[in-house]
């Protein structure tokens, strides 16, 4: 059960790299676009991380289990090819095995989503970054 990941997926960027894909093959594995995933992800990745600081480890314990940190620790952000296809994206997840639990809550448990709203709160963020690539990618275009 420990090499289980929970990860989800976030749609919203797709749509502007959807139109640049009708006029240009390559926008995919352009370095620009790659680049700007990984910022992407890094920033997501860090918000994540702030809201277990504020959900989990900063808050009072209960119970005998004993906080590791491990949570917060494989929370991560990185790029990649999307699952069945050749588009890149951005993957922030948690590969500890109960994050899907902290995240959406149990029965007795309430959810302390983090996953989630760091991508929300990171949105705009994340457009601009995207933005300032696409606009360095059709300058790159253009010269050529």
């Amino acid at each position: 059960m420990a090499n289980q990941a929970f990860e989800m997926k976030i749609t919203g960027v797709e749509q502007t790299l959807k139109t640049f894909r009708n006029y240009f093959d390559d926008v995919d594995i352009s370095p620009f676009i790659i680049d700007a995933m990984t910022s992407i992800g890094k920033v997501v990745e860090v918000e994540a991380k702030l809201l277990l600081n504020e959900k989990i480890y900063n808050t009072p314990q209960k119970g005998g289990y004993v906080r590791t940190g491990l949570l917060r620790a494989r929370t991560t952000g990185d790029n990649g090819k999307a699952q069945g296809s050749d588009k890149v994206a951005v993957v922030v997840r948690s590969q500890q095995y109960y994050a899907a639990y902290i995240e959406f809550g149990i029965r007795n448990m309430q959810p302390r989503a983090f996953l989630l709203p760091a991508a929300q709160a990171k949105s705009d963020e994340a457009l601009q970054i995207l933005n300032k690539a696409l606009d360095k990618f059709l300058r790159a275009k253009v010269v050529k």
